[in-house]
């Protein structure tokens, strides 16, 4: 924890997170269609992030990344959660749950996310 006292609160603690569901390999080619989401999904996978971070660091309006941070996490590419602050707003904050995601286009399109730190980079799951 560092000074300022900030926790995080995510899927791994069940707090705000959305539940991971079977995406829609349409939404998710969509999603990684748009550049800015693309600029936002890499801001998040270093840590993560909340809308007006990323606003921040993408360059892009805020009422942009509200509407890409919806698409994104509901093609299951970003976790939902909250930054527990001192104060009394905690805003939400999204990041990754995967270290490689692959397409397949064998008889239809298949998403599969991989998290190599907790599968040992063996085993893909596909969503």
């Amino acid at each position: 924890m560092n000074s300022s006292t900030t926790l995080t609160a995510n899927g791994a603690l069940g707090f705000g997170a959305r539940d991971h569901h079977t995406p829609d390999p349409s939404a998710v080619l969509s999603a990684l269609n748009d550049g800015d989401s693309r600029r936002i999904l890499a801001v998040c996978d270093d840590q993560p992030r909340t809308a007006q971070e990323c606003a921040n660091l993408c360059d892009i309006p805020l009422s942009s990344v509200y509407r890409k941070l919806d698409l994104l996490s509901d093609a299951a590419l970003l976790e939902e959660g909250r930054r527990i602050q001192p104060d009394a707003h905690h805003p939400r904050e999204f990041s990754t749950h995967f270290d490689a995601l692959s397409l397949s286009f064998d008889a239809g399109v298949s998403v599969n996310f991989r998290q190599v730190a907790t599968d040992g980079g063996e085993d893909t799951t596909e969503r």
